[in-house]
């Protein structure tokens, strides 16, 4: 017998976490109003024409189902998560996500091999202070903080904390330099595709989709098992945290960024 169900249909070619955390905006919409649900996400930018990037990357009951609604991009609850930028306190952003991430981990999203096969460039005896620092075109929403100010605060949490390791996850080739300068053999980083310019490097042509998609997976959720994070707001670091939310493991340091 085939259950009547809603679809969550997003395809959009917005970036990548852009995308699944609108998707899980809808999760939430349907699991509050008790509507079952099937998500298909397809994106030109990171998958190929008609391919459901939600069940290649991610995790779904499959039904065998009649579609009797279809929510095109997005629910009624809208775009819950670019609030993201609009807190004022850690503790604000742990309430307002606190759903989010429970249900990441009630309806097993991430149980899909490729997390599981996702292996740490650090070790598991090691402290490590992560660091997110988006640059390219992220200037669209806000300043773009100086590599100097996220060293001051580097630094203070270095003298604070017995941090063994720096890991970095940057989209900025002139950042990752500026970085590996300033701390040397401490700063862990991944081989995930990175820019000099103001473009983003889901905009590139040529960049092979599958690596384009496994690398902000991977960067996203190695940065949620470091011990401390020092993020730029943006949805790649919302999805790191709601991967492990806690209320007093990170700190935002670059409040002019708004999204529309």
């Amino acid at each position: 017998m085939k259950i009547k169900i809603h679809k969550i249909f997003l395809n959009r070619n917005c970036g990548f976490f852009s995308d699944f955390l609108t998707i899980i905006a809808g999760i939430m919409y349907c699991k509050r109003n008790n509507i079952p649900y099937v998500v298909d996400w397809q994106n030109n930018i990171y998958g190929n024409c008609d391919e459901n990037l939600f069940d290649k990357y991610f995790n779904q009951n499959k039904y065998n189902y009649e579609v009797i609604n279809i929510y095109n991009n997005v629910t009624p609850l809208g775009y819950y998560f670019p609030d993201h930028v609009n807190f004022k306190t850690n503790k604000e952003f742990y309430n307002h996500y606190l759903e989010p991430s429970i249900l990441l981990k009630e309806l097993n999203i991430l149980d899909n091999k490729l997390f599981h096969n996702i292996e740490p460039v650090f070790g598991p005896n090691q402290k490590v202070l992560g660091v997110h620092k988006r640059g390219t075109d992220h200037s669209g929403h806000g300043e773009i903080l100086y590599d100097d100010i996220f060293f001051e605060y580097i630094d203070t949490y270095l003298e604070k904390e017995n941090f063994d390791k720096v890991f970095l996850i940057t989209d900025d080739t002139n950042s990752l330099e500026s970085f590996y300068n300033k701390y040397g053999n401490m700063l862990l980083f991944t081989d995930s595709y990175k820019n000099g310019d103001n473009r983003g490097v889901h905009s590139l042509s040529g960049l092979d989709k599958e690596k384009l998609s496994l690398d902000v997976i991977r960067d996203a959720y190695l940065l949620s098992m470091t011990d401390f994070k020092i993020v730029t707001k943006s949805n790649v670091s919302t999805f790191s945290l709601l991967c492990n939310l806690k209320e007093d493991n990170f700190i935002y340091i670059d409040n002019q960024i708004s999204y529309s």
